[in-house]
């Protein structure tokens, strides 16, 4: 009979993807199914706490969580990072918080095709970093269903439900749908689970206003339930939960200061390479993947500081919109001077990438520069900069480094057809200064626009999130 439910759990694998075998699915199933089983083939203990009601077909964006035990952690990422390597997904960022491990995920499925998922690994359900439900309780509880293994139902509904409420205060309509089936199906399993969180009492009052209540969220003591849920974490073990509390308000709070995560890119380009046009797409590609709110743009500069041209006289820029058609209508300043708007803008650069860039960072959004301080070194003429200025390479040198520097570029011919503000010698001059560029800056992929727009946003994401174009 194991033999049996084991062959039952392979065929289930195999027919997860829908689409007539792991060969034949996308890279994203391919990797989890193979995630999968190697930890059954390790016999390393674990279960799906969330993730599986889709598994493997994710929607973009959404996370599979795993369950498991502490000692048990640095295997499982070296299963993760095989697989994942195996089978063409990258793991573009990477972040410990206490108790959690994620692994953010991404994958090129064909033109127009991208994967973003989330893998979390758990060794213990948290509360604000605090442990309150360690691997092994729930480990001790599994239940096999097809080719996965998942917690008790009852248990599962409990920490689904509770994990969101008491992090956010809200339960998702789902978790508060299987709440309610648990206390109506299992009753007694749900009390016990919960006294063991918040103590008897509280139990009680729970599953009471869950049963009488339709919107029952609302109802239930948020603060009560916090409270008691933290200091009975504290009594079983005082110096784990407030290490616990502090590691995690080290990695949510402090840590992302110094060592953000997200991503940091810049487009370089001359006039009519197609830059805006891939990162238009490029950010609405990123926004139905990742959501509106983690991917933000900004066009050459931070923006702290103002114009030197609005800054000098009182807040209004002396040239038109029409102006902005001839980027080069203004004499550059003498060499001194030049330095010094060169010095005025890195300060914009430095500073406006703590204050303005940082924060988005800081909470891992996909920060995107149209043009970046490396433009002053192939077109400074743009913000009236003499190309010979002193010092000109080192000010840039100054300037927060991007992670990743996408330099656009097509032929002479197809540039010159799309746009024409900038003489012909002038063209040909920035093109061949860009990709001279490119082969100096460390991270830098150049992005041939000559073909459809959509080839060129693919090969952007794929160098952002892989490191390479093809």
């Amino acid at each position: 009979m194991p033999e049996l439910a084991a062959t039952r759990a392979e065929g289930a694998l195999d027919a997860l993807d829908g689409s007539g075998g792991v060969g034949a699915a996308s890279p994203r199933a391919r990797m989890l199914v193979a995630f999968v089983r190697e930890l059954e083939r390790e016999r390393i203990p674990h279960c799906v706490l969330r993730g599986q009601r889709n598994f493997p077909r994710l929607a973009q964006g959404s996370d599979v969580d795993l369950l498991i035990e502490r000692a048990d952690a640095r295997r499982v990422a070296a299963v993760a990072e095989r697989c994942a390597r195996e089978h063409g997904v990258s793991i573009w960022e990477r972040r410990r918080f206490g108790r959690m491990e994620t692994f953010r995920c991404y994958a090129f499925a064909g033109p127009g095709r991208h994967e973003f998922f989330g893998l979390d690994v758990h060794t213990a359900e948290t509360c604000f970093g605090v442990p309150f439900l360690g691997a092994r309780d729930v480990l001790a509880r599994v239940r096999r269903v097809g080719e996965l293994t998942l917690p008790d139902p009852a248990q599962s509904a409990c920490i689904d439900a509770f994990g969101a409420f008491l992090s956010s205060g809200r339960i998702p309509p789902r978790h508060a749908g299987a709440l309610r089936r648990a206390v109506s199906e299992w009753p007694g399993e749900v009390e016990s689970e919960l006294a063991r969180w918040f103590g008897a009492a509280h139990a009680h009052r729970v599953v009471a206003t869950v049963r009488r209540e339709p919107d029952f969220a609302p109802e239930l003591p948020l603060a009560a339930l916090r409270r008691a849920l933290l200091s009975r974490a504290v009594l079983r073990g005082p110096f784990g939960s407030l290490g616990a509390l502090a590691r995690f308000a080290w990695a949510t709070r402090i840590e992302p200061w110094f060592a953000p995560h997200g991503r940091f890119v810049a487009f370089l380009g001359t006039d009519g390479t197609g830059k805006s046009t891939v990162i238009a797409g490029l950010t609405d590609e990123l926004r139905r993947a990742l959501g509106p709110e983690r991917v933000v743009s900004f066009h050459l500069r931070p923006g702290l500081l103002p114009q030197l041209n609005a800054l000098l006289h009182f807040g209004r820029t002396t040239y038109s919109i029409a102006d902005m058609d001839r980027p080069h209508r203004a004499k550059p300043s003498g060499r001194v001077v030049s330095t010094l708007r060169a010095a005025y803008y890195a300060c914009d650069f430095v500073l406006g990438g703590w204050t303005r860039v940082r924060p988005w960072r800081r909470h891992s959004a996909i920060v995107v520069f149209d043009r970046y301080a490396y433009d002053y070194l192939v077109d400074p003429l743009r913000s009236r900069i003499r190309l010979d200025a002193p010092w000109l390479r080192s000010i840039c040198g100054l300037c927060p480094r991007p992670q990743r520097v996408l330099v656009c570029t097509a032929a002479a011919e197809t540039v010159r057809a799309r746009k024409r503000e900038l003489e012909e010698h002038e063209t040909l001059r920035q093109l061949a200064a860009y990709e001279a560029l490119a082969r100096t800056l460390p991270n830098t992929t150049l992005v041939r626009t000559d073909g459809s727009v959509q080839d060129s946003i693919d090969a952007a994401v794929r160098a952002i999130f892989d490191g390479h174009a093809p």
